[in-house]
């Protein structure tokens, strides 16, 4: 998701229609790392037959055991990267969001999207045989009873969350039956988290954060605010924001007029990146602006960027902790 929207904070643009007709054809796609679903041995009670799932269509029959699962949308494949398995096909977000520890098991699994950012393909995914299907309630125009008659489809309850990377994956985990494989990654980021708020108390509090990346529209461009996902993430490490972000819930569009206005009383801006480290979106556009180059952070150069500002699952919130660090470190 590295499109935002506004009526529903993610981390990419949710998008996901497909008209027309089932067509079940093709092999079967493999959903895991191995033959044995790529749990690495750690098979559970009730491995085979089924498990009732709560959703957010009500509750789902789902395999207890799956072993080729679809996921239509960047959470659940996260969480699934971040478990050690491999869906047996995916959305197509681009690939210039997708990091780089994951850029080649990514670039393998077929994709279910019409091209970039398109909508879902009933047929695609089809032709992937799955056993699940798994992609959040946010997305408009899904063919959700389309997917449901080819294979049981979980629409997980995003837009009840606050902190979708860490409610998505340990939802995502529920339904693959993957309970515990998440708690390293868990114990990990909270120990990460106070690392930085010891180590930086100083710069943490002599700085006030502003939170943004480039948007989608001509003259516009995104502030977070502090119940933001990343706004959440770096008020675990223990940041102070800018006075804009920190009357912000979540998020909002605003116009290169107001740069000036919002930005005024930032010591630092953290914002969005691709993987290849350039401002995301319209974000070049942003900088370029005069307003943006006279801010107080932009002369200090006290401008860093982040691919995982839009975290889709524990690893990435954890590497927003990494870059974080190291932005603390420099300052």
């Amino acid at each position: 998701m590295s499109r935002p929207l506004a009526s529903a904070p993610s981390r990419r643009r949710v998008l996901g229609s497909a008209a027309g007709i089932l067509a079940a054809a093709g092999l079967a796609a493999c959903s895991s790392d191995s033959d044995d679903g790529g749990r690495k041995g750690t098979e559970s009670p009730g491995a085979s037959g089924t498990r009732t799932v709560d959703t957010a269509k009500g509750k789902v029959k789902v395999p207890a055991r799956p072993k080729r699962v679809v996921a239509i949308n960047d959470f659940p494949m996260s969480a699934m990267f971040d478990m050690g398995l491999t869906p047996a096909g995916v959305f197509n977000a681009g690939e210039e969001y997708v990091p780089a520890r994951d850029l080649q098991r990514w670039r393998a699994v077929p994709k279910v999207s019409d091209g970039v950012g398109g909508e879902i393909q009933v047929e695609k995914v089809a032709a992937l045989r799955p056993d699940l299907v798994i992609g959040i309630d946010a997305q408009t125009n899904l063919p959700y009873k389309q997917l449901s008659a080819l294979a049981p489809t979980v629409l997980l309850p995003f837009s009840k969350s606050k902190s979708p990377w860490r409610d998505m994956a340990e939802q995502t985990a529920d339904v693959l039956g993957e309970h515990g494989r998440l708690d390293a990654l868990k114990k990990e980021y909270e120990t990460k988290a106070a690392a930085v708020r010891e180590k930086h108390a100083k710069a943490l509090a002599a700085t006030h954060w502003a939170l943004l990346q480039g948007g989608f529209d001509e003259g516009q461009w995104w502030l977070y605010g502090h119940g933001s996902p990343i706004g959440g993430i770096l008020a675990d490490a223990g940041a102070v924001f800018s006075s804009a972000s920190r009357r912000l819930d979540v998020q909002q569009a605003v116009s290169y007029e107001l740069i000036a206005n919002k930005l005024a009383d930032a010591d630092a801006v953290f914002y969005y990146t691709t993987n290849d480290g350039k401002p995301a979106n319209l974000g070049p556009k942003l900088f370029a602006q005069p307003a943006f180059g006279k801010l107080a952070a932009t002369k200090a150069d006290k401008l860093f960027g982040s691919i995982y500002f839009l975290p889709g699952g524990m690893r990435d919130a954890i590497a927003a902790l990494d870059d974080f660090d190291k932005a603390l470190r420099k300052l």
